[in-house]
């Protein structure tokens, strides 16, 4: 049985400059981004390298986003880069050639906040999400940790810990985050996600 993975680095249009899909691309018209990767065949433990290949994603941003699960309650840190505007997970985009991790690490530093004594972060303990409103893809990094240390910062209105009973989040990113917690890490699953 051929098992497949892709090794890939950051989708084209993913440079820190690149705010809309049409500034990728040297400036061609493109309401998508496109990814250039090499396909990896995992045969019998064995990784065969396959085809290079470009292929057009139906996204037209991607960030690296921190999941901070505090250990004691299960609170999740949030941020609001905006006044009025609902809570979204610590992050933003890559920059050229730095790996997801990476750039969540940098992210953390720029919006100021310390993570006090996390677990080891695991490229495995991972999650994707597409939120629709700006057509943006999510890789989620997942932290937990026994408290962080929130300062202020440039990069957002405020940063704090949100239980899993608040709904401040972006429209269904509180169902999304509920279902991952409990995926990845169910003894810190503090409310039971109901689908009606």
């Amino acid at each position: 049985m051929q098992l497949f993975s892709l090794s890939t680095t950051l989708p084209t249009c993913c440079s820190a400059d690149a705010t809309s899909a049409s500034a990728c691309q040297g400036g061609a018209d493109l309401d998508h981004m496109r990814s250039e990767y090499t396909e990896i065949w995992n045969v019998a433990g064995e990784e065969i390298t396959g085809q290079n290949k470009v292929v057009d994603l139906p996204f037209k941003r991607m960030s690296a986003r921190a999941v901070i699960i505090r250990r004691s309650d299960g609170s999740i840190v949030g941020t609001l880069h905006r006044r009025g505007g609902k809570y979204a997970l610590p992050g933003g985009a890559p920059e050229d050639g730095e790996s997801i991790l990476e750039a969540v690490v940098r992210e953390l530093e720029e919006e100021n906040i310390r993570l006090i004594n996390p677990e080891q972060p695991s490229d495995e303990d991972l999650a994707v999400d597409f939120f629709r409103g700006y057509a943006e893809l999510s890789i989620w990094h997942f932290f937990v940790v026994d408290d962080a240390e929130i300062g202020q910062s440039d990069e957002n209105v405020k940063s704090r810990w949100v239980s899993q009973d608040e709904d401040v989040w972006y429209p269904g990113m509180r169902e999304r985050l509920l279902l991952e917690i409990g995926t990845h890490h169910s003894g810190l699953a503090k409310r039971e996600l109901v689908v009606e």
